[in-house]
């Protein structure tokens, strides 16, 4: 799968998840708690947070949002390394978001607790996806025409970024 075309769907789990997690938590709808305009601050926190550690890991300009997530994979990608299968990697995405939606929908059903928690989380993840689908892919996109290349994922870990391999 193209680096590119994975950030897209990755990215858009991601919205889908966080707008998921926002509505099931949403005040007042399965459960109800004050202050419910702290979790708008979750955005600004997890993208100031997300762009400080690009600053502080690998020098990237803090406005520079297409570079966050993508510095590091880009630069340690590797010559003739194989792209995973598109399809195995898309069906994998879309479980995990699945999944996690459904956990998340049952905890808020059966504890009718954590919804600022959950409230803030939702939206931030909104926000994270949204930087991966949009920013981060323009980015990739603009690196594959610099490099006369195609960047894919040729290891995705549980946790962290994926390594890549080029077509070349």
């Amino acid at each position: 799968m193209r680096y590119a075309d994975y950030l897209r769907l990755e990215g858009t789990c991601s919205i889908v998840l966080g707008l998921a997690l926002a509505l099931v938590a949403f005040p007042g709808l399965l459960v109800s708690y004050d202050a419910w305009w702290a979790g708008l601050l979750f955005v600004p926190g997890v993208l100031l947070a997300l762009a400080a550690w690009a600053r502080l890991r690998r020098g990237v300009p803090l406005l520079a949002a297409g570079r966050w997530l993508t510095e590091r994979p880009l630069a340690g990608a590797t010559a003739g390394r194989p792209g995973l299968d598109a399809g195995r990697l898309r069906r994998r995405l879309l479980v995990e978001t699945a999944i996690w939606i459904a956990a998340v929908t049952a905890w808020v059903v059966l504890a009718r607790s954590s919804g600022l928690l959950i409230f803030g989380t939702g939206l931030a993840s909104a926000a994270f996806g949204a930087v991966q689908a949009f920013a981060a892919r323009g980015r990739v996109r603009a690196a594959e025409r610099e490099a006369g290349t195609a960047y894919v994922v040729a290891e995705r870990p549980g946790l962290g970024t994926p390594s890549l391999g080029t077509d070349a």
